[in-house]
């Protein structure tokens, strides 16, 4: 004669799980992969920013301005040439003069990508010296 445990006419058992400490558990997890997870840091472009309070006055003849206008035209002094092309003018304006300076001039309208990729060719350049110029816009007020 086979024993059975089950009560009298309850039928078929279902398995219970205890949810009481579901809670605790996902919090545990959650503190355990918070703590030993590596969270990558931003990349974005590196820049060393001069002390507040240090300016330095340039002759005229040792600046050369490199704007992006909002029609996203990259203009070298006051011609108008193509983002790639500016690694090699500014690069020969560098063996002319040691002493140059580039100042960036990029408009707010401008598409962000273009100011990048200029900001890399002078990089490429090894242009170390590069002042970012805000240019006050028609109908905006303040940079």
């Amino acid at each position: 004669m086979a024993v059975s445990l089950r009560k009298a006419g309850s039928g078929p058992s279902k398995p219970n799980i205890p949810t009481a400490s579901q809670g605790d558990i996902a919090f545990l997890i959650m503190i355990f992969f918070m703590t030993t997870s590596m969270f990558a840091k931003e990349k974005g472009l590196k820049m060393v920013l001069p002390e507040l309070g240090q300016a330095t006055k340039i002759k005229a003849e040792n600046i050369l301005t490199v704007a992006v206008n909002p029609a996203g035209q990259v203009l070298v002094g006051d011609q108008i040439v193509n983002a790639s092309d500016v690694r090699d003018i500014v690069a020969k304006q560098l063996a002319a003069n040691a002493n140059l300076a580039i100042a960036l001039r990029v408009s707010r309208r401008a598409p962000y990508r273009l100011m990048i990729d200029v900001f890399d060719q002078l990089k490429l350049a090894k242009a170390d010296r590069i002042s970012l110029v805000p240019v006050m816009e028609e109908g905006t007020s303040g940079p």
